[in-house]
């Protein structure tokens, strides 16, 4: 029987991962504040995939970890502007689009964050995008 990590030690490595800047370095997260101790608000930025309309581009996101996460997903909000499918008009992101086989409690935000960058990349029929610096 698999030991259950608890969410907030789930969290602080997660956490650290972000700090270290695991990964090509195309995204990046962190907590909103420091002092957040329930670990449910956090930052990001997505660097835009090459060879598209968001390349270069840096993208603002808020995420939250609710008190269900891992086993329910992370929200995750764009507050840079961006027209692509699987954000809304509000910059809500709907994870089940990028997830080709939806959550899982063993993702991470960084597979979730990954996913959305993979989403941007491979996004067709996005046109014209808002003027860099627009939020929602």
């Amino acid at each position: 029987m698999a030991t259950e990590v608890p969410r907030s030690f789930r969290l602080l490595q997660e956490l650290e991962d972000g700090e270290k800047g695991v990964g090509d370095g195309s995204i990046s997260w962190g907590l909103e504040t420091d002092d957040d101790m329930s670990l449910t608000y956090w930052n990001a930025t997505i660097i835009g995939p090459p060879r598209c309309p968001f390349e270069n581009r840096l993208y603002s996101l808020h995420i939250e970890t609710g008190p269900e996460y891992p086993e329910c997903a992370p929200k995750i909000r764009f507050r840079t502007r961006i027209n692509v499918p699987f954000v809304n008009s509000s910059g809500v992101v709907d994870l089940r689009a990028v997830l080709p086989r939806g959550w899982s409690k063993n993702m991470t935000i960084k597979d979730a964050l990954r996913h959305v960058w993979l989403g941007m990349q491979k996004a067709k029929g996005v046109g014209h995008q808002p003027q860099e610096g627009l939020t929602y």
